[in-house]
């Protein structure tokens, strides 16, 4: 197997491996990948993007390469937003995703005008009333229940669920989390019932806000990876708006507004439960996974060309 001479790097900077291959040296490393992967019958493809990744800069001088392969790599990079439709719904549905963290934050918010009420404590309870204080912390320990959860729990969940499960699987999974826990704390009769059950709402919010993200940056290609990844915060900016407006929509019902405030917020996570079914696994965990064959027909659903 051919070495390389790390000892080249003068600059310090992070170089092409394949840069100093021969193309012998390159095209038997390519068969060897294909042999050990079981990917023989796309050994074609695979030697015309060796000699493409060897180097990517000058793609238009290579003779392995067809004018239709040459115009679809120039297409990429002179036309950035030009992509599958796939790769589109993939967009949008962690777009949707972000805005599902958006209106799960802003649910309590409306409900605090009367869930306390309901259960005795807070507000709702007598002015200078000797337990007025321990109401007050128990209103502000169930609106920080999902973060807490989220960051003590949540979080470190993420990388577990995604070593196994993958990304879809955990967006799935969380998503369902997220369309039951709304409906769930909107039944619920105990200020306790009404805590446990923000608690789990709150570490599917850390799983997914921990996945989506990444998830969109596995898929994206480069010239747009960035605004994708970024495109997070707008779209939970999104969510939060939608979450006050369901609250003021259902302000004036009566006794049961905050239930329905509290509830609204699984309307988001439908679409995302069933978008994430119609998206690509990530490359990058097939490839993490050593699943080559799988992580290439994903890449071929997101690309509007083979090469």
């Amino acid at each position: 197997m051919p070495i390389v001479d790390l000892n080249k790097n003068l600059n310090a900077k992070i170089q092409n491996p394949l840069a100093g291959l021969s193309d012998a040296d390159l095209m038997a490393d390519v068969e060897r990948f294909a042999e050990e992967n079981q990917m023989t019958d796309l050994l074609p493809e695979l030697r015309k993007g060796a000699f493409v990744a060897r180097d990517p800069a000058n793609f238009a001088s290579l003779e392995q390469l067809s004018e239709e392969e040459k115009e679809a790599l120039s297409h990429e990079v002179t036309h950035k937003w030009s992509h599958t439709r796939t790769l589109y719904i993939t967009i949008i549905t962690c777009s949707i995703g972000a805005a599902v963290q958006g209106w799960d934050q802003t649910g309590s918010n409306g409900a605090n005008l009367s869930f306390p009420k309901q259960f005795g404590i807070g507000s709702g309870g007598t002015p200078g009333a000797p337990n007025q204080d321990r109401d007050n912390w128990l209103v502000g320990l169930i609106n920080a229940a999902p973060y807490i959860a989220s960051a003590f729990c949540g979080c470190w969940l993420s990388d577990p669920c995604n070593n196994y499960l993958g990304r879809r699987g955990t967006i799935f999974l969380t998503a369902c989390v997220l369309i039951i826990t709304p409906i769930a704390s909107a039944f619920t009769q105990t200020w306790q019932q009404l805590f446990g059950v923000r608690i789990i709402l709150g570490i599917a919010m850390g799983i997914k806000g921990s996945t989506v993200p990444i998830f969109a940056a596995e898929l994206a290609p480069a010239s747009i990876r960035g605004a994708l990844v970024m495109s997070w915060q707008m779209w939970t900016a999104f969510g939060i708006f939608l979450g006050f407006c369901a609250n003021l929509a259902v302000y004036n019902v009566g006794r049961i507004a905050w239930r329905l405030q509290l509830g609204s917020a699984f309307l988001p996570a439908l679409p995302l439960a069933c978008g994430i079914l119609f998206c690509p696994e990530s490359p990058r965990w097939y490839i993490k996974k050593k699943k080559f064959a799988k992580a290439y027909q994903s890449l071929v659903r997101l690309r509007l060309h083979p090469i």
